[in-house]
């Protein structure tokens, strides 16, 4: 199952594609359990660690990413778009959103770097949990 116009040269096998096309289908952001248990849907004798040891591939060779959450398990997009994230602090949904247009006049105020691209993750409440009523209530 070569395909040459990868940008790499190891080939992608079955369980590779598999896992590739999960995550470009499931705008959720997974975790690897999440993932796991679809890609067994498909092909039953896949493991765990065929899935975390793959999706570490694809992330290295930047046909995925992964989110690293302060208080969360780590979390997988595979919308290749440039994109940043709203992660809502209720029900922790990870959400696409535009990217924030920086000019290339901000990114000469961080001195002599060479910013070779940003990410921003935006952190609130979502749309479907503005209306939840709060847990607790004071009953006078």
């Amino acid at each position: 199952m070569k395909n040459t116009n990868l940008p790499y040269k190891r080939r992608l096998t079955k369980q590779r594609e598999l896992i590739l096309n999960i995550l470009k289908k499931d705008y959720s952001h997974p975790n690897i359990e999440n993932v796991y248990k679809k890609a067994k849907k498909i092909l039953p004798n896949i493991s765990l660690a065929t899935v975390y040891r793959n999706l570490k591939f694809l992330v290295k060779i930047g046909l995925i990413k992964e989110l690293n959450l302060a208080d969360q398990e780590n979390r997988y997009d595979g919308n290749r778009k440039e994109h940043d994230h709203f992660i809502c602090n209720i029900c922790k949904n990870i959400y696409d959103i535009l990217k924030y247009p920086l000019r290339d006049k901000h990114l000469k105020s961080f001195g002599n770097f060479d910013v070779g691209g940003f990410n921003l993750e935006y952190f609130g409440v979502c749309y479907k949990c503005q209306n939840k009523k709060p847990c607790l209530k004071i009953n006078y």
